[in-house]
């Protein structure tokens, strides 16, 4: 029976090496950001390619995902109730009493029982050692985690913890996070969310390859969390959905989404350097002067920043998003005005007066560098917005920027909001999809 166990175990470490996202192949290197024509009242879409991961084939039952979960740590505790260390060299799981401490070092990585460094011992630096649990889930970070852990030291020299797993299960862990709560009204909404977040891991996988995983658990990519994230309805939304894919010409599309649009979709190419899709296209939300996520608290918003945060949020945040600012300062504010919107009306290229010197602020980094008002840790909502000066009475003097704008996030592809607010008016989740993705074909792909 032992030897049974054993050989049980080699078999599945000997799977999911063999699906080692480190084997994905890397992906395309992106072109250049957008640059705005000047003084143009709508802009055209740029002409130049994707520069996006091609899709991969139709997948199977059997694919997985390799999900990043922390980059550039010196240590990681791994608790499980029942641990199964594969290390270098071996073709079996080794049993482990837990916790287990994994530590970075000159030479690679150390491992051991607990917090005790004489039990620690060494793994070279290109290896990988993976954790999984004998029975129940591995816990990290005070959560219960599904899937096996894969822990490696990145080209930094810190340590990465990634967590590989079938995608169907992967996605219990996002749909909740990612729509929210739902209640049985908002079923189709959840089945939609499921759909896209399906796409848009199948578009995706290898993105983030560079790393040695497939994508961020995070905002950058998919929010994914633990078992204690997943909720009962999202789970039922992933479960009838099993197998279901949006595709355009045969493949997952890119399944793009944000929280709220605030009335107009954004095209492809208004967020990112990528060339036109047909299905990403911009399309007001709703109709009849009806918007689907008109009850967003994002829907509209204002904001306000005296002369002096304007500019020293400029100041700060400009040289990471590539601005050239002026070499002697920035001086004092005299105008801040939009110099081209793009076609769904967004703000293309932004304009900033000052005493020292012009800046010019292009769509893609708008909402890194403006912050939110009296917040800066908080990107701008959306790049959706109209933007004025407050002057002196007397002097003329620039005193406040002000902003009123609509929408949360990138705006294109599916406004989850709207969605939410389609689901509410009886609508299904293909309709939801044609919605927002238009010209796709939705199929069980497994």
């Amino acid at each position: 029976m032992r030897a049974t166990l054993r050989a049980v175990a080699a078999g599945l470490l000997l799977a999911l090496l063999a699906v080692s996202c480190a084997q994905l192949p890397a992906p395309r290197p992106a072109p250049p950001p957008p640059t705005a024509p000047p003084r143009e009242k709508a802009a055209a879409p740029p002409v130049q390619p994707a520069g996006e991961t091609v899709a991969p084939p139709r997948s199977e039952r059997g694919a997985t995902i390799c999900v990043g979960l922390a980059w550039d740590v010196d240590s990681l505790l791994i608790d499980g109730e029942a641990l199964g260390l594969a290390t270098p060299g071996t073709t079996d799981l080794l049993s482990i009493a837990s916790p287990i401490k994994v530590g970075a070092a000159a030479a690679g990585m150390r491992f051991g029982r607990g917090t005790d460094p004489v039990s620690l011992l060494p793994i070279a630096r290109s290896d990988t050692l993976w954790v999984m649990a004998r029975r129940g889930q591995l816990r990290w970070n005070g959560k219960n985690w599904r899937g096996a852990f894969k822990i490696f030291l990145n080209p930094r020299g810190k340590l990465t913890l990634a967590d590989q797993l079938p995608l169907e299960t992967y996605l219990l862990g996002v749909v909740p996070l990612e729509i929210g709560g739902l209640s049985e009204g908002l079923i189709e909404a959840g089945r939609a969310q499921a759909i896209a977040a399906r796409s848009y891991t199948l578009f995706y996988g290898g993105r983030r390859a560079s790393e040695g995983f497939d994508l961020y658990g995070t905002v950058e990519d998919q929010v994914y969390g633990p078992v204690e994230s997943e909720r009962p309805l999202a789970t039922q939304c992933v479960e009838q959905t099993s197998g279901k894919v949006a595709l355009y010409d045969g493949r997952p599309i890119r399944a793009n989404y944000c929280s709220t649009c605030g009335g107009v979709s954004a095209e492809v190419w208004e967020a990112w350097p990528a060339a036109t899709l047909p299905y990403l296209e911009s399309r007001r939300d709703g109709e009849h002067g009806a918007e689907h996520c008109e009850s967003s608290p994002q829907y509209r918003w204002r904001e306000r920043w005296s002369e002096e945060e304007f500019l020293d949020n400029l100041e700060r945040f400009g040289p990471a998003q590539g601005l050239r600012l002026p070499s002697g300062g920035l001086g004092d504010l005299v105008d801040v005005r939009v110099e081209a919107r793009s076609r769904s009306g967004r703000v293309w290229r932004l304009l900033v007066r000052t005493t020292s010197g012009d800046v010019a602020i292009p769509s893609y980094a708008i909402r890194g560098v403006l912050r939110r008002g009296g917040n800066p840790g908080a990107i701008l909502r959306s790049t959706l917005f109209k933007i004025d000066v407050r002057r002196h009475p007397v002097t003329g003097r620039a005193m406040e920027v002000l902003a009123s704008g609509a929408g949360s996030g990138h705006g294109v592809g599916l406004c989850q909001t709207g969605a939410l607010g389609m689901a509410r008016a009886g609508a299904r989740a293909e309709e939801i999809l044609e919605q927002y993705y238009p010209h796709i074909a939705i199929e069980r792909l497994y």
